[in-house]
């Protein structure tokens, strides 16, 4: 490898990428709506949050209380394990389990239990946080009256549980999106031409615009942590399945430019491919049939290695399936990008 070639194609694709205000506008796309997201979802007043509840009995008064509530649509459960499935299932953000004498004990002045459990995965968990607290303290007309056991994850969980994914698009769609048009916009412009007649070799071009997706990875990605303030869990885990990711999709990238003859082509199939890359990671826990299929694809060991290592803060021996798994995708890609761009004498 060339390394003085691999640096001057990174520096020429920097330069570029900051004059080209068409990328510039791909690149923050991302950003922008983490952001959008976000904002949304703190919008508790506007936001419809369903929960489940389970009463074991006595407590009607307490379930209609929550069941008046405009930003709540409860659903009554009629055990335990009914509650949790539709928990699980995604029917509801949060499970509300209240026991027997509840309303009683508020009333004598005593201090019962309530067990809350939410789904950190779900957006509208994060309202339930924000609201839970006052309307039980409106419903006892005093201050912490109930010992609430909340079953979730540490920390502030207003955005953070929504990190992972965002990192996760990101690491696709600058693999998928950005790079594939950068190459077509060259293809069309011809520079990529008076490239290939330098000493750049077929190698040296995919390394540099691997690095230059790196780059822009991980910039991004630190970009969405810092304005979420999501510096949490194993920070190190979370570097090494960026890396892994964005190497895996700028291949991926790499294949989609090959194909496409101009920039409208490659933006149309980049956007077929990362649609069920993005959803079946996402999805891949609300069936076995969509959790079978999901394996299948590396957006899955990049989204459960993330967010494993964000919210659980789960190291590299604890992930080390997904990272293996990774690294056979990187080298199944990149072995079948140098054969397909060969054979095409594309570069």
């Amino acid at each position: 490898m060339n390394l003085n070639v691999v640096l001057a194609i990174f520096r020429k694709d920097l330069i570029s990428s900051v004059k080209s205000k068409n990328l510039l506008i791909i690149l923050l796309t991302p950003v922008f709506l983490s952001l959008l997201f976000n904002s949304t979802i703190s919008l508790a007043d506007n936001t419809l949050v369903p929960i489940a509840v389970y009463d074991e009995g006595s407590s009607a008064d307490f379930i209609g209380y929550l069941s008046s509530r405009d930003n709540y649509d409860v659903t009554i459960a009629d055990s335990v394990d009914k509650s949790k499935e539709l928990l699980y299932n995604q029917k509801v953000a949060a499970i509300v389990l209240v026991p027997k004498g509840f309303s009683a004990d508020i009333k004598n002045g005593l201090t019962p239990s309530l067990n809350i459990i939410v789904n950190p995965y779900e957006a509208r968990s994060a309202v339930f946080l924000q609201t839970y607290k006052d309307i039980i303290m409106n419903f006892a007309g005093q201050k912490y009256p109930v010992n609430i056991t909340l079953n979730t994850l540490p920390g502030d969980l207003q955005s953070r549980f929504n990190i992972p994914i965002w990192i996760m698009f990101t690491v696709i769609f600058v693999g998928m999106m950005v790079l594939p048009n950068t190459l077509t916009t060259e293809k069309e412009k011809k520079t990529l031409d008076a490239i290939l007649v330098s000493p750049a070799s077929e190698k040296d071009v995919i390394y540099g615009k691997s690095f230059f997706g790196l780059f822009l990875t991980i910039l991004i990605s630190l970009v969405i942590i810092i304005i979420n303030r999501g510096f949490i869990g194993n920070f190190l885990s979370v570097t090494v399945f960026i890396i892994l990711g964005s190497a895996v999709f700028t291949g991926l990238g790499l294949l989609i430019a090959s194909y496409a003859d101009n920039y409208s082509s490659a933006s149309l199939l980049s956007t077929v491919c990362m649609a069920p890359l993005i959803l079946l990671a996402l999805l891949a826990d609300l069936s076995r049939e969509i959790g079978y299929i999901s394996y299948l694809v590396p957006s899955t060991y990049v989204f459960y290695g993330i967010k494993n290592a964000m919210l659980n803060n789960s190291g590299i021996s604890d992930l080390y399936p997904e990272v293996g798994t990774l690294i056979i995708f990187n080298v199944l890609v990149y072995l079948l990008t140098f054969r397909v761009l060969k054979r095409k004498k594309y570069i």
